[in-house]
């Protein structure tokens, strides 16, 4: 009964550490991210491991990132674009009332933060 009961402790925690995060953003502009334009709007960003889902309805894009925690948390969440070839990329999302910075791939251009809002 011991064992049964150890395997089930066991798989519950695996299942719980293997789960990611998931936050509301709102984007201002039209961005890039991973090849995909995303229109303004309400997004959510579901994040495991290295990899995170930004979704919309039915639309996904599925992009690498790395996640980064800072010193204090952020009082908003705030967006950074890097602006390359006249478009808007996504860059960074710094999660409001966290310390969690989520940092997709980088190219070359200038950088402009926009603040927005989590649901």
């Amino acid at each position: 009964m011991k064992f049964v009961l150890g395997i089930a402790l066991f798989a519950s925690l695996a299942l719980a550490s293997g789960s990611g995060s998931s936050y509301n953003v709102t984007l201002s502009e039209r961005a890039v991210v991973a090849g995909k334009e995303l229109k303004p709007g309400d997004y959510t960003v579901e994040v495991t491991g290295d990899k995170a889902v930004i979704k919309k309805g039915k639309e996904t894009v599925e992009t690498p990132v790395s996640v980064q925690s800072g010193d204090q948390k952020f009082s908003r969440t705030a967006i950074r674009y890097d602006r390359a070839d006249g478009t808007y990329h996504l860059d960074q999302i710094q999660i409001g009332g966290t310390k969690t910075t989520l940092v997709f791939g980088k190219e070359s251009g200038t950088q402009v933060n926009k603040p927005a809002e989590v649901r």
